[in-house]
């Protein structure tokens, strides 16, 4: 169930940003403004390998081509890229699973993980398969991860705290 969550989630928001940040595609599939970005990183952040699946299945249904070694290979890229930041940053931070006293920088610092190895994974894996171009797309899918991500943790932050607040009141 939690990754089928995690797949309608990615599919609204890809929809989404697709539709709202229209006017800062870099490329098809490469954004200025990438919010699904965000979406990936809370789903691994909450969901753990079940997110993982659910952005794979997102991933793979949001593709406008058709289904074929390159769709897969970059589907595989956006799922795992931010388990991999958040292992990275787990084991740097030694964040514990329960994401109790996590602060600002490190989550600022797990944006910019999980943005760089989706980015730099995506461009080696394209340049591989001759159909991207290195130095041209790394530098816009990497800000579009970070702007996305970014603004769903600010998101995310602000809907907490406004739930806190109205908790707080009914008290």
């Amino acid at each position: 169930m939690q990754s089928f969550t995690v797949g309608f989630i990615w599919l609204v928001f890809y929809q989404f940003s697709t539709w709202a940040f229209a006017y800062f595609e870099y490329s098809p599939r490469v954004s200025w403004v990438f919010l699904p970005a965000g979406i990936r990183m809370m789903a691994v952040f909450v969901f753990g390998w079940n997110g993982v699946l659910g952005l794979l299945v997102g991933s793979v249904v949001t593709n406008e081509n058709d289904i074929d070694e390159s769709v897969i290979g970059l589907s595989f890229i956006s799922a795992l890229a931010p388990m991999l930041a958040l292992t990275i940053c787990r084991w740097s931070f030694d964040i514990p699973k329960s994401l109790i006293g996590l602060t600002g920088l490190q989550l600022l610092v797990f944006a910019l993980t999980g943005a760089f190895a989706n980015a730099f994974l995506s461009q080696i894996f394209l340049h591989s398969n001759d159909a991207g171009q290195l130095a041209n797309d790394f530098l816009p899918m990497f800000a579009g991860d970070i702007l996305g991500t970014l603004i769903i943790f600010y998101l995310i932050a602000k809907l907490l705290e406004y739930l806190s607040t109205k908790h707080n009141a009914n008290e």
